[in-house]
C-alpha cells in the first residue's frame, strides 16, 4: 500500500535546515515516484514539518500534511524523525504530537512514526567515515550534542567506536575543548574534529569559533573541522535508504 512521507525535524530560526530538509524532501519523492510508478504525479509524496518554532504545533503541520495525502487518494502517513539523538524530542514530544493528530483525523488516515534517524547506525558511520577522507590527522574526535537522558549517548559512543574516533559532546560533557587538550598532551598534533549534526546552523557556527579560539591557544597544532552531515553527497542516498524500509 503506497503510503506518503512526512520528515520531522527540530526547527531552527536559521534557514539553512529547512533548505537541505526541502532538497532532501524533493529527492525522495523523485525516486519513490519512479519506483512507485508514479512518474506522471505533479504532486509530492513527502512533505515536512518541524516540532519547535514552526507557523503551527507539529500536530497540526501533520493534519495538514494528511489532509493534502487523502487529496492523492493516499491513506497512510509514515512519519520520520530527522533526529540524531534518543532525547526528549523523540522519546516524547513527537509521540505526543503524533498521537494528537491521529485523535483529530480518526480513521480516515493512518499515522505511522518510525524509529528515528539515529537508530541507522551502521548507515551513519559509513557517512562519516567518507567526510574523514581527505584529512592528514593523527586523531578523530567526533562531536555531538549530546544528551543528558540515561543511555541517550550509547548510540554515540557506538559510532564513535566503529570510526575509530574520541568522543566529545556540545552540551555535556566531556567537552571538545577538554578532549583536544587530552589529545595534544597524549602527543596528537594533528587532530580532526567530526561535527555529529544533521544541519549547518547555529551550533555549528558556534563550534567552528570554539575550533578557531583552539587554534590559537595551541598553535603548534593542526586542527580540521569537517562540516556536518549536510555537506555529504551520500546523506541523501541515506535518508532514501531509511525511509523506503518503511514503505
Amino acid at each position: 500500500m503506497l503510503s506518503t512521507v512526512l520528515l520531522v525535524s527540530h526547527g531552527s530560526r536559521d534557514r539553512r535546515p529547512q533548505l537541505v530538509v526541502n532538497r532532501l524532501a524533493q529527492q525522495l519523492s523523485d525516486r519513490l515516484k519512479v519506483e512507485k510508478g508514479w512518474n506522471g504525479l505533479t504532486d509530492s509524496l513527502v512533505g515536512s514539518a518541524v516540532l519547535e518554532l514552526g507557523p503551527t504545533p507539529l500536530s497540526v503541520q501533520i493534519q495538514q500534511f494528511a489532509k493534502y495525502s487523502l487529496s492523492l487518494g493516499i491513506n497512510r502517513v509514515q512519519i520520520l524523525p530527522l533526529f540524531l539523538l534518543p532525547g526528549v524530542h523523540v522519546r516524547e514530544d513527537i509521540p505526543t504530537e503524533v498521537e494528537l493528530a491521529q485523535k483529530f483525523l480518526g480513521r480516515e488516515i493512518q499515522l505511522e512514526l518510525q524509529p528515528y534517524l539515529g537508530r541507522e547506525v551502521n548507515q551513519l558511520a559509513r557517512l562519516l567515515e567518507a567526510l574523514k577522507r581527505g584529512y592528514y590527522v593523527d586523531a578523530w574526535v567526533l562531536l555531538s550534542h549530546g544528551s543528558r537522558r540515561a543511555g541517550g549517548n550509547e548510540a554515540i559512543a557506538d559510532i564513535a567506536d566503529k570510526i575509530k574516533a574520541a568522543v566529545a559532546y556540545w552540551s555535556v560533557p566531556p567537552h571538545v575543548e577538554s578532549r583536544v587538550e587530552e589529545l595534544l598532551e597524549a602527543g596528537y598534533d594533528r587532530i580532526g574534529i567530526l561535527p555529529y549534526f544533521l544541519f549547518s546552523g547555529r551550533t555549528t557556527d558556534a563550534i567552528a569559533d570554539v575550533v578557531a579560539n583552539l587554534g590559537d591557544r595551541f598553535p603548534h597544532s593542526q586542527l580540521h573541522l569537517t562540516p556536518p552531515l549536510d555537506h555529504s553527497t551520500h546523506l541523501g542516498d541515506l535518508i532514501c535508504t531509511w525511509a523506503k524500509s518503511y514503505l
